[in-house]
């Protein structure tokens, strides 16, 4: 995900580790958190990358509209997606108020210089008492090397979260953290001073990735625990 205005060293989502291990494990994540809240059937997946949770809804039976404003994106979900793919700015989304029962917004925010008004926007497309489910990192007291590489204008805490949430008219439900504590090691030890070299290095890594992949089972037992989480998952609902 890349937005207007934000700049980066290269097409957010194209790197390996994004569409890995970690990648997979906050999908899964946040793919039950939104289908806890009961969502309905037409999405709207904003920011939407190379299409693997568009993927997952359309597998599931859901009627999902996917959009980015990254054109190597939008190339790729033209390929992968079986819905309509439009290239939006989610500060200004092309689509009557009321056109869809939930929006998905899995590591769109923290690119967003005015993540109020994209949230506002979400909340102007939703259907009355609409479904929003995202996930974005946590800690702004991280913020590093990979954040900056990446383009993302900040981190959030839980309480800039909850606030951003309120104050652009949605019903906030539920905030879960999740990544702690393989995920967030990785991060820290690892991912945060060597996103680029990493992403940039085209070699094949299997064995290693198949490692982080089997050790990150050990998050989905603390998927809760704040203390040392990477990032948050949330579900809030427009007004009914």
């Amino acid at each position: 995900m890349t937005e207007p205005g934000v700049a980066s060293a290269h097409e957010w989502g194209t790197a390996p580790d994004f569409v890995g291990p970690r990648h997979e494990l906050r999908e899964r994540l946040l793919l039950r958190t939104f289908l806890d809240a009961r969502p309905g059937t037409t999405v709207l997946n904003v920011g939407a990358g190379q299409g693997t949770f568009t993927r997952l809804l359309e597998e599931l039976g859901f009627d999902v509209v996917s959009t980015d404003v990254s054109e190597p994106a939008l190339a790729v979900l033209r390929r992968v997606a079986r819905g309509e793919v439009l290239p939006a700015d989610v500060t200004a989304l092309p689509f009557a108020g009321g056109s869809f029962d939930a929006v998905v917004a899995g590591e769109v925010l923290e690119h967003v210089r005015d993540d109020r008004a994209a949230l506002v926007e979400v909340a102007r497309v939703l259907r009355p008492a609409g479904v929003l489910a995202l996930s974005v990192p946590a800690h702004p007291e991280w913020f590093g090397p990979s954040d900056r590489w990446a383009g993302h204008v900040r981190r959030y805490s839980r309480g800039g979260l909850e606030r951003s949430i309120k104050g652009a008219g949605l019903a906030l439900e539920r905030v879960v953290p999740w990544g702690f504590p393989v995920s967030a090691l990785y991060h820290r030890a690892l991912y945060d001073k060597r996103a680029s070299v990493l992403a940039a290095d085209p070699r094949p890594r299997p064995l290693a990735l198949g490692v982080l992949r089997l050790a990150l089972n050990v998050d989905r037992l603390f998927v809760g625990v704040e203390r040392g989480c990477l990032g948050y998952l949330a579900v809030a609902r427009a007004a009914s």
